[in-house]
């Protein structure tokens, strides 16, 4: 049983009011109650699942790092809505990538769309606009929250060169200024806000910390704070109590633990703060998966993935499924301050699909067919064992080998290699991996998209040994999507594009077959057909959650257009 709650929901003094619907939460008056109702608990009441703290029941709490969990109360059915839930706070992604820092395409302060720098500006703050009148410039939620304290900025001069520019306007600095602003506009959501978990004292002398003091927190207290301040002085007004670099870099923690990334319909990304939605655990194999409205402030909703039995823990990911164990454990760690032991993690083979593995080299020049695989999967300096010979290396050998690669895989990336040089790539990589890893599952989902669509490549000049192996690569990835995501609702986009592609090959053989002059009912040519048929058909399921995304409803439209084709060549 859990222990019952003496503390009011709200503000944390000692209570007794429960609550009448749940009776899991207590308050210290009526005013309370209704205040948190609308800000948070109408999405936790009377819910088949209930929160609970890790110190309550440590036989639940499976994971010591694991502090407050959802835990499912009774069985949830898989597509049932766990909860909606406003953000606190949304604005541009607070980790932009170099070019993207260096990008003359930004987005609107107003509501997001891309935008040119130097053509409209909020005729308040200077800052670019996609078009004067904006609607998103006097949107409480959106520009209204910040524009007042970027009205102290100086901005770039004219005759300022383009890195000046570019140096001012630093939209990776944005949201963190917006939840600083919150204290204006909202002082409860702020105080709300920075009581989410920063690991401010672990961030300290690291490079994350580093980074964020010299691209954001100085950069706003030099440009936008120290300016507000004087003039406060000035006036004997206070405008923001709270403003100091400490604070600053809590909520550049609280961004980097808890923010959530919204894709966009035009193709860009956003971050986003959710008070219930970063509470949920992780998991590398989760139950649950969230989708965004666009068209309702961001709304998010989080829905069972698949059935939840009761007592099962609720969760999220907060890694990439096509990443391997290393590199999700390591990102958990600098990222989120935690290691996962999760039953994928555990399992050196990852369920099967050996996405980390690597070929076993042999001894003394004598070829091996196993594969090296760590042999506890969940030790960072664990040393690797082949699967059919005694051979062992070291962690740090693995990890050199890996960082070459990565090298290797980054520049092929950024220089946009051709099919040649992809099928080079693979083959030279064959050596060392094991046929499903990870970055071998990257080129391979890359390759099926160029065959039948790059020139000189196009469907209808590919041979018959290029479409055979276009089909047998794609049932290859499904195979591996499939394991990692039974459930289709975390590579969804992933999957429709291999489902897509391997039906414009399959149709492809299939009509060569009729212009051959085979029949319409031959066994082969329905057994192709009805394949066709179940790719389009299994690409249009596992879209359904991803319309709030352009990939998705573009991947859609051609999957419509598609069906109606292939419906057209066998009646």
């Amino acid at each position: 049983m859990s222990l019952a709650p003496s503390k009011c929901a709200l503000c944390g003094v000692e209570a007794s009011l429960k609550c009448a619907g749940c009776k899991r939460v207590v308050y210290c008056s009526p005013e309370h109650q209704k205040k948190h109702w609308k800000r948070q608990h109408k999405n936790e009441c009377a819910k088949p699942y209930e929160i609970v703290q890790h110190s309550e029941n440590a036989k639940l709490a499976r994971n010591e790092e694991v502090g407050r969990f959802f835990l499912a109360t009774e069985a949830i059915p898989k597509d049932t809505i766990l909860f909606t839930e406003s953000p606190m706070v949304i604005g541009p992604k607070w980790n932009l990538d170099e070019y993207e820092q260096r990008s003359a395409i930004v987005p609107c302060v107003g509501c997001f769309t891309d935008c040119q720098l130097g053509v409209y500006r909020c005729d308040r703050c200077n800052w670019p606009v996609c078009k004067p009148d904006c609607p998103g410039l006097v949107n409480a939620n959106l520009h209204a929250i910040e524009c007042p304290i970027l009205r102290f900025g100086g901005g770039p001069k004219p005759r300022d060169d383009p890195e000046a520019v570019f140096d001012y306007y630093r939209y990776d600095a944005m949201l963190v200024l917006k939840c600083l602003a919150l204290q204006i506009h909202n002082r409860p959501l702020f105080d709300q806000m920075m009581q989410l978990e920063s690991h401010y004292e672990a961030r300290k002398g690291s490079q994350y910390y580093r980074d964020a003091d010299d691209r954001t927190v100085q950069y706003l207290l030099k440009n936008f704070l120290a300016p507000l301040k004087k003039q406060e002085e000035i006036q004997g007004k206070t405008v923001l109590p709270v403003a100091d670099a400490k604070t600053l870099h809590k909520i550049c923690g609280i961004l980097e633990v808890n923010a959530m990334v919204i894709p966009l319909t035009n193709g860009r990304e956003i971050c986003g703060l959710y008070p219930i939605g970063c509470m949920l655990e992780h998991c590398c194999m989760p139950n649950c998966f969230y989708t965004f409205d666009c068209t309702k402030g961001m709304k998010l909703t989080f829905k069972a993935g698949r059935d939840i039995q009761k007592g099962e823990h609720l969760s999220t990911t907060y890694t990439h499924a096509l990443w391997g164990t290393q590199q999700r454990r390591d990102h958990l760690k600098t990222n989120k301050y935690f290691s996962c032991s999760c039953a994928r993690c555990a399992d050196p083979t990852e369920l099967g699909t050996y996405l980390s593995a690597l070929r076993c080299l042999g001894v003394d020049g004598v070829g091996c067919s196993g594969y090296q695989l760590p042999i506890d999967s969940l030790n960072d300096a664990s040393d690797w064992k082949c699967n059919q010979c005694p051979v062992q290396i070291e962690a740090d050998q693995v990890n050199f080998l890996l960082a070459k690669i990565g090298e290797e895989m980054d520049d092929a990336i950024e220089q946009k290699t051709s099919i040649k040089q992809k099928e080079d790539m693979i083959a030279k990589l064959l050596t060392f991996l094991h046929p499903n890893h990870y970055h071998i599952f990257a080129l391979k989902h890359s390759l099926i998209q160029m065959y039948g669509h790059l020139k000189g490549y196009q469907t209808p000049q590919l041979s018959d040994r290029d479409l055979a192996d276009k089909i047998g690569t794609c049932r290859e990835l499904m195979k591996i999507i499939d394991t990692l995501d039974p459930h289709s609702f975390r590579l969804s986009l992933y999957a429709a594009v291999v489902l897509y592609e391997q039906h414009t090959a399959l149709l492809e053989v299939t009509e060569r077959k009729l212009k051959a002059g085979v029949s319409k009912e031959d066994a082969a040519v329905r057994k192709n057909y009805n394949e066709v048929l179940h790719c389009l058909m299994r690409a249009k399921q596992v879209l359904a959650n991803e319309m709030g995304t352009q990939q998705g409803i573009r991947l859609l439209e051609e999957i419509k257009r598609a069906t109606e084709k292939a419906e057209g060549i066998i009646v």
